[in-house]
């Protein structure tokens, strides 16, 4: 496969949807007969109450993340999709019906390739062993000392794949890279300490359900709170 800044969307072979949200498509593809999952994003028109001290962009939020990753070893490790790269002011004209939804934006739609993993499961109380929440807070903390923050801890993007035993964080469409080789600021430490403590709350109500073998305490995860 040619390297990420050669690829345009003529090398995309469009497959099928795989979701669709207000902010992105989702989309299993093939780049030279092999599967990938390509996500375009929507960009979201700025206003003044838009917050200052962090990045809005889903493209840029998970392009920035997923670059941060790599550079880290994430990708290579198994524990985040592999990243594959980006295409940026695609036309979606060039690409129905598949882009249909992107025809009325004002600006054109950009995209990242990565990994496809088939299989892959949410974390719920049935697929929960202690093992793989160990891995759930290992891998946290290599994001985390990766300069990221994921922004967006929900079991829908916890996921494990049962044949392999591989434990996979998706999902960094609301993440925050902060700058490397500075200090990050006690906001951006107050927003890790949350995470970290959210992922606990998540991993510790789902070992009781686990134990009671049926979803109680984290109930809220799935059909309220997300």
């Amino acid at each position: 496969m040619r390297l990420a800044m050669e690829l345009t969307i003529a090398d995309i072979n469009f497959v099928h949807v795989l979701q669709e949200s207000d902010y992105s498509s989702i989309f299993q593809v093939t780049v030279q007969d092999k599967l990938y999952v390509l996500k375009v994003y929507h960009t979201l028109e700025r206003s003044p109450a838009d917050p200052t001290h962090r990045e809005i962009q889903p493209f840029i939020c998970e392009s920035t993340a997923y670059a941060r990753l790599k550079q880290h070893g994430l990708c290579q490790l198994g524990v985040v999709p592999d990243f594959h790269g980006v295409i940026k002011q695609i036309e979606p004209r060039s690409c129905q019906p598949f882009l249909d939804r992107f025809l009325k934006d004002k600006s054109l739609p950009n995209a990242i390739l990565i990994e496809y993993i088939p299989d892959m499961e949410k974390i719920t109380f049935s697929n929960f062993s202690i093992s793989r929440a160990i891995k759930f807070r290992t891998i946290l903390e290599s994001i985390h000392k990766a300069g990221v923050y994921h922004g967006d801890l929900w079991p829908r993007n916890l996921m494990v794949q049962s044949r392999t035993e591989r434990v996979i964080w998706i999902d960094f469409d609301r993440a925050q890279t902060f700058p490397e080789n500075q200090t990050i600021s006690e906001r951006q430490a107050e927003w890790l300490r949350d995470e970290k403590e959210l992922l606990d709350e998540l991993l510790d109500e789902l070992e009781q359900d686990w134990k009671d073998g049926k979803l109680s305490r984290a109930w809220p995860w799935y059909y309220v709170y997300g």
